[in-house]
């Protein structure tokens, strides 16, 4: 049975990718040369090197979390939230925003209202 997903996405610069995750979203990384492993909370997100901006700026990944509202406050210090990203409620029943990664991947963060 499937137990957990885990998004595979797009580096440029790996050792960039490593500080941006480490020091703006407060993950560890595992690093295997060329291949990383992100890790916070259960979450976990994985990177491979690649040249291709345009993969990269074409690739994403969602993250289910609690207490978004601190969350975006914590991450809108840092500056990247996505400018078409905000906090917002969504129809189908998520509170979203969305940032853009050192490499451009999207990351959006989303909780439940029924929470």
């Amino acid at each position: 049975m499937i137990q957990k997903t885990i998004p595979v996405l797009p580096a440029i610069n790996i050792k960039e990718t490593i500080l941006f995750y480490e020091s703006k979203l407060g993950f560890t990384a595992l690093d295997h040369g060329g291949y990383v492993l992100m890790r916070k909370d259960g979450a976990e997100l994985h990177f491979f090197q690649c040249a291709d901006k345009y993969l990269c700026e074409n690739s994403g990944a969602y993250i289910r979390v609690t207490n978004i509202e601190d969350l975006y406050i914590e991450l809108s210090a840092f500056e990247i939230i996505h400018p078409n990203g905000k906090l917002a409620d969504k129809p189908w029943g998520m509170k979203e925003f969305c940032i853009l990664d050192n490499n451009g991947n999207l990351l959006r963060f989303g909780q439940d209202n029924s929470n």
